[in-house]
């Protein structure tokens, strides 16, 4: 029988259990264990808080790195406020000399009491260290993408998410204390670091808990706390002015993520291709009891298991060898064969363009309003729709809706053109910010069910990695873009969607189908699924699963 193709010969133990393809038996259990039932729901869940919490590092810039106004002080008292400066005070070199450059300003606190600007003097010739300040998260994002991917992968989701979230722990207090730029600097990269290993491992863990038919539902509605944090960061900016207050305030929420390290169970997936069998039953009869549902004996699972993972070792070595492989050898494998290959440029490049718009279009906030606090609401409140698209996802399908949104963002981003009109700017705005949305939700879960399991935190890493590149480079693209045109930055996203949107009908359609467990899966997806069809047909194969009777 070929490797890649399910046995049409049904066997029976002695209990009347059924075989045939073990690895769309283990689907089954694992969907009737764990899958649409209180434990699921409760875990995803919290483990969902950490969405709510990470606007206020991701977008805190908005209000952290605000610029109040502020004129050169240079010549004047030390002790000159900006009210007392005159009004023909210029802001980069001393009032009367033009020819030299200012060394020290004041600020008008009427708005922000203090902010990352004020209090290392981020402006004229120094204004490039603000912008680097969200680029270095980003820059420590990206190496958390691929170590943290690869380390996902190595030693499991769990145990990479939990030091990931003590190190955020530590540094959402540090960035509070810091109180020069350097310091603060490093505490940012070391905050992107942790939150791209966190995403890694957790986005892969909520993507494996479950079966196929509620993949799309679980990996989309565990974004939608983040759309309310952002609405949260604006309130308590609002409320609070002076900058580590407020980033104490930011910090104090993280402590939520410290009930993970009872509540969080590693993915029973990983376990089955590591060969930690007994470890995954133990999640299995987690889930179950949980879920008040029963399951087959162990002896029955742990057999199915076995043999499921067996399978899986000998469609990976139907591509190539046997044997440990290194970290080096896991990664090749994401360009080695055609359609991995193909997958993963495709994934890196969508993640690149859709992170480039989102945090365009959120760091411009004069195209949104004229009041930073009201459009970061807005954003909120315009985001909050694309976390329940999923009803869509499953309907029309995943690379049609990805398709879809990209190409709404390239749209408006366009549009803007055509009448120099500041309510039509916002409607387009929100218009392109709900578009990129739309896709930002969708890319992790769809990348996730496309790549398989024993290369899907790496390319999950990989995908982050580009996204971190994404968010360094905006920043830079709206300060230093606008100043060619206005709206320049638009027109520069709008041409980053449109190739993105051109990528997306690179990539399978996923919806309703077994996620891959190999790289031949992937490479022989339509084989292995006609396969399957074909031996159900003619076999009748029995489901596992109808053994699993709900009880109250």
């Amino acid at each position: 029988m070929s490797a890649h193709a399910v046995s049409a010969e049904q066997q029976s133990d002695e209990n009347g259990l059924q075989r045939s393809d073990n690895s769309v038996l283990f689907e089954d259990v694992l969907e009737r264990c764990c899958g649409t039932g209180r434990w699921q729901v409760l875990l995803v869940s919290y483990m969902s808080v950490m969405w709510l919490i990470f606007p206020s590092f991701s977008l805190s810039m908005i209000f952290v790195g605000a610029t109040p106004k502020y004129k050169c002080a240079d010549g004047f008292d030390v002790n000159t406020t900006f009210a007392d400066l005159p009004e023909e005070a210029p802001r980069c070199h001393p009032l009367g000399d033009n020819s030299s450059s200012c060394t020290r300003w004041a600020f008008d606190k009427s708005v922000y009491e203090s902010t990352v600007v004020t209090e290392w003097n981020l402006v004229c010739a120094r204004k490039p260290l603000l912008s680097m300040l969200q680029s270095w998260m980003m820059i420590g994002g990206m190496a958390g993408s691929v170590i943290g991917g690869q380390l996902t992968d190595r030693f499991g989701r769990r145990t990479v998410f939990l030091p990931s979230m003590l190190l955020v722990i530590a540094c959402s207090f540090s960035a509070a204390l810091v109180s020069d730029y350097i310091s603060f600097a490093v505490v940012r990269c070391l905050t992107g670091f942790a939150m791209a290993s966190m995403i890694a491992s957790q986005y892969v863990l909520v993507t494996e808990l479950g079966g196929c038919k509620h993949r799309a539902t679980l990996t989309t509605v565990t974004y939608a706390p983040f759309s309310c944090g952002i609405m949260l960061v604006a309130a308590a900016s609002y409320g609070i002015r002076t900058r580590w207050l407020l980033q104490l305030a930011f910090a104090v929420p993280c402590v939520l993520f410290l009930p993970n390290f009872w509540l969080m169970p590693e993915s029973p997936r990983w376990l089955l291709v590591q060969g930690r069998l007994e470890e995954a039953c133990e999640v299995l009869r987690q889930g179950a009891r949980w879920n008040r549902r029963k399951m087959p004996p162990d002896d029955q699972v742990l057999k199915m298991m076995e043999d499921a993972r067996r399978g899986l070792l000998a469609r990976e070595a139907a591509l190539k060898g046997d044997g440990e492989r290194s970290a080096l050898e896991r990664a090749l494998d994401l360009v080695r064969t055609p359609r991995m290959r193909t997958y993963t440029l495709a994934s890196a490049y969508i993640g690149f363009a859709i992170s480039s718009a989102y945090f365009g279009i959120s760091f411009d906030m004069a195209q949104l309003s004229s009041s930073p606090h009201l459009a970061a609401v807005l954003s909120g409140v315009v985001e909050l729709p694309s976390n329940f698209i999923f009803p869509m996802l499953n309907f029309f399908g995943r690379r049609r809706c990805y398709t879809f949104f990209l190409s709404l963002t390239t749209v408006t981003m366009f549009v803007v053109f055509v009448k120099k009109d500041a309510t039509l700017w916002l409607v387009l705005g929100l218009l392109g910010r709900f578009g990129v949305s739309c896709a930002f939700t969708m890319r992790s879960s769809y990348l996730s069910e496309y790549m398989p399991t024993q290369q899907r935190g790496l390319a999950l890493g990989v995908s982050q990695m580009a996204v971190r590149v994404g968010g360094a480079v905006s920043p830079f693209v709206v300060d230093l873009v606008s100043d060619v045109h206005e709206l320049a930055p638009s027109a520069v996203f709008g041409a980053v969607a449109l190739v993105a949107s051109l990528a997306a009908l690179l990539l399978p359609e996923t919806a309703g189908r077994p996620m891959p467990e190999t790289v031949a899966d992937v490479e022989t997806t339509g084989i292995l699924i006609a396969d399957r069809s074909a031996a159900q047909t003619k076999g009748g194969v029995i489901n596992t699963a109808a053994q699993l009777d709900d009880s109250t």
